[in-house]
């Protein structure tokens, strides 16, 4: 399947995931809920490796997912504490920060240069975070910037963008080394266990919110299904195509996960987060035709 079908299937399925554990932590906990949909995607991905003639293991592979552990459960913990207690409209289009994170980092550390067209695109970014907090202008003209700081979900969507910029290159070295249904599998897999140590601790030490009762097991088992495919696609997608193309066109996850925002939630200034949510991916387009 050609890749930018695969990276808009992916984009729709994880603001699908956000919305459905945004839904699950009305009763739950961030620490139940990762584990919950991590858990629960694992009987959707293990029987994928049913029937296969060989599992292509290695040193390399174990020590990248070594490496990419600790990381990926510090930035899924941080991305849904941002999504319990922020609005979707407004914690989720931060991440289009990643490529722009993606692309200062290689600057500082591979001397790669960026071009005036890259910079462009990286205002275009900024000013489209400004203008999801536009509605603060009324205030003070430096209130709209000054709301990003000081919204908790929006810091903390900022440190995954940050975390996932350094991660994505990795997840795909990873497919690399192997193929993208064992190394998604075989990533879940290991990272299922320290998530389960964590929230095992919490819930034995009662700091642990745990509600599996009517519709929170239908959104966990929804969630869970959604993930696993979200994975699928994510690292189908990232296997045929550079690893910033990939990752723009999963950015239009944005849009959805705004949407939703409005729809289910019935957050407020919709309208200004969608045109915000617009201008910060126009400036993700610029950037990787840069």
């Amino acid at each position: 399947m050609n890749w930018f079908v695969l990276s808009l299937a992916c984009a729709y399925l994880m603001s699908t995931s956000e919305l459905f554990s945004k839904l699950f932590m009305r009763n739950n906990d961030e620490w139940t809920t990762g584990c919950g949909m991590i858990l629960v995607s694992l009987p959707f991905l293990v029987p994928l490796l049913i029937g296969r003639d060989s599992f292509p293991l290695s040193q390399d592979l174990v020590g990248l997912v070594a490496i990419l552990i600790p990381f990926e459960i510090l930035a899924y913990y941080i991305y849904l504490s941002a999504i319990r207690i922020a609005p979707l409209s407004i914690s989720v289009p931060y991440l289009s920060f990643t490529p722009v994170f993606a692309i200062l980092t290689a600057s500082v550390l591979l001397g790669e240069s960026i071009s005036t067209q890259g910079l462009i695109g990286i205002l275009m970014v900024t000013v489209g975070a400004c203008v999801l907090n536009i509605e603060h202008f009324v205030h003070h003209p430096l209130a709209p910037l000054k709301a990003i700081f000081k919204s908790p979900g929006s810091r903390r969507m900022l440190i995954v963008a940050v975390i996932w910029s350094l991660t994505a290159t990795l997840g795909k070295k990873g497919v690399q080394l192997s193929d993208p249904v064992f190394f998604g599998v075989f990533f879940m897999l290991i990272l299922s266990v320290p998530m389960a140590a964590i929230a095992g601790w919490r819930i034995k030490r009662h700091r642990a919110t745990v509600n599996l009762k009517g519709r929170n097991a239908i959104w966990l088992i929804l969630g869970g299904l959604v993930t696993a495919v979200a994975m699928m696609a994510h690292l189908h997608a990232i296997k045929l195509a550079p690893v910033s193309y990939m990752i723009a066109v999963k950015r239009t996850s944005l849009i959805f996960s705004v949407l939703y925002g409005g729809l289910i939630f019935k957050e407020e200034h919709i309208r200004l987060r969608l045109l915000g949510t617009s201008i910060m991916l126009s400036g993700v387009v610029i950037l990787y035709i840069a």
